[in-house]
């Protein structure tokens, strides 16, 4: 993980394209899908996925798929508080991103001392259908087909080994709450 931004006299700046921003310019960004979507462009610009594409186009993609407009804001945030070294709770909460959109974050934010299966059964376990549904939109990309052909057959049985399983359960889950159709 590398960071895209610095502490500065406990004021977060961040660098995008040499310029920097400071929180205090986000701050001016009234919209909270807006203010993240300049949040995960700074935090996320030179960082690509296993294709070698920009990350944050999996971020839209998981906010695209999902309804309510604190998911999506979460979902387009979903991988700050993993992927980000620094990022915290509390630099959200300081960027005016309110306690539902920080809950659903953290709920599916992995601790990396647990494995998947584990992971999974804990985000199942909060039985709050928003996030377990930012889950499944983020499983259902990572585990995407027509990406997984992109990639060595390495890499696409390893992710096929780790999601597939994960993803029935999940999927079974928002099915029988009626929350997704067969």
């Amino acid at each position: 993980m590398v960071p895209h931004y610095l502490l500065l006299a406990n004021s977060v700046v961040f660098y995008l394209g040499g310029n920097m921003y400071n929180k205090d310019e986000l701050l001016q960004i009234k919209d909270d899908y807006e203010r993240a979507l300049s949040l995960v462009e700074i935090l996320f610009k030179d960082i690509t996925d296993k294709e070698g594409k920009p990350y944050i186009n999996h971020l839209l993609r998981v906010s695209e798929k999902l309804e309510n407009k604190n998911t999506k804001i979460a979902g387009l945030l979903h991988d700050v508080l993993e992927d980000i070294d620094g990022m915290t709770e509390e630099k959200l909460k300081e960027l005016n991103f309110n306690e539902e959109i920080i809950s659903l974050i953290k709920i599916v934010t992995k601790d990396e001392k647990i494995e998947y299966s584990a992971y999974i059964t804990n985000v199942l376990a909060t039985k709050n259908i928003e996030a377990i549904k930012i889950k499944y939109a983020d499983m259902s990309d990572n585990f995407n087909m027509d990406r997984l052909n992109k990639l060595s057959a390495q890499s696409k049985e390893r992710l096929t080994k780790k999601y597939e399983k994960e993803i029935i359960r999940i999927k079974d889950y928002l099915i029988k709450g009626g929350e997704l159709n067969e």
